[in-house]
């Protein structure tokens, strides 16, 4: 599990104030289907985890996008 918070501030800090946005859009089907909208993730509260489907999507559409890796230190 990881925090989807801390992903989000991750995004903001280290590629831009939009990628988190876009890495939603992109897995935003996949999203769904584990019960979190939009709302939900345009300002994750700190309570929402993510789950290791979820958390791998994030991480391949990160590397797609801007060809960085996300820390497993983020994770946490």
């Amino acid at each position: 599990m990881a925090n989807a918070l801390g992903i989000k501030k991750w995004c903001d800090d280290n590629i831009s104030p939009v990628a988190w946005q876009r890495v939603v859009m992109k897995n935003l089907d996949l999203f769904r289907t584990k019960g979190l909208g939009l709302a939900d993730l345009e300002t994750p509260v700190n309570t929402i985890n993510l789950d290791g489907e979820l958390i791998d999507a994030v991480k391949k559409t990160i590397q797609d996008l801007y060809k960085i890796e996300l820390p497993v230190t983020t994770l946490v």
